[in-house]
């Protein structure tokens, strides 16, 4: 008489030869993996948001001293569409942009005769201080900036903070942010190129009185 093999049921094992519970196991397995990583991808995301404080803080510190050393106006600027940052450097007696002298300049460029000369930007790479615009690592981004002279925070375009040979800094309020929602705020005071740090979202009237 010939024996039959035992078999497992056929709703306990796959078309591949896996069965139900070795499935069930490999999911299990792949859950918890992906339980312990999460955290490690939230910590890499930190560090990379600290990272960038520090640097921030660091390059202010320099663009103050440079500004002190060749009585030359800087400017820290922010660029949110490409999500980098870089020191620019004008002459010693340039202004800082507002909307009045961005009509104006606006209104020259419109009216201006064929042939008349453009005129060159007033600012450029400070290529003592940043000698190329730093991007933000993969993960971090800005999350809006507001100066002395924007009533409203800056979400889009270009933002600056303006440095004087006099020692005197626009006061800004930066805010920073990664995928893993984590927040940091960074005061920069109008003296002595200091830069406090807050590590939480702060609005720039709270983060003032801190």
């Amino acid at each position: 008489m010939q024996l039959r093999a035992n078999r497992s049921p056929s709703f306990l094992t796959t078309p591949s030869g896996f069965t139900l519970v070795e499935l069930l196991v490999v999911v299990a397995l792949m859950g918890a993996i992906g339980l312990f990583a999460l955290p490690s991808i939230s910590n890499f995301f930190k560090v990379s948001l600290n990272s960038t404080t520090r640097e921030m803080a660091s390059l202010i510190k320099e663009t103050y001293n440079s500004t002190a050393m060749t009585k030359k106006v800087h400017r820290l600027v922010y660029d949110f569409k490409e999500n980098k940052f870089w020191v620019e450097v004008g002459p010693a007696n340039v202004l800082m942009d507002t909307a009045a002298t961005k009509e104006k300049e606006e209104r020259r460029r419109r009216f201006a005769k064929p042939g008349d000369e453009p005129k060159g930007p007033a600012f450029a790479l400070a290529k003592s201080v940043t000698r190329k615009p730093i991007s933000l690592p993969r993960g971090v981004e800005f999350e809006d900036v507001q100066t002395e002279q924007s009533k409203e925070p800056i979400t889009e375009g270009k933002a600056y903070t303006h440095f004087f040979p006099q020692g005197i800094i626009e006061q800004t309020t930066i805010h920073l942010k990664d995928s893993s929602n984590h927040h940091i705020t960074l005061v920069i005071h109008p003296l002595i190129g200091r830069t406090k740090v807050i590590d939480r979202y702060v609005k720039q009237e709270e983060a003032l009185k801190e």
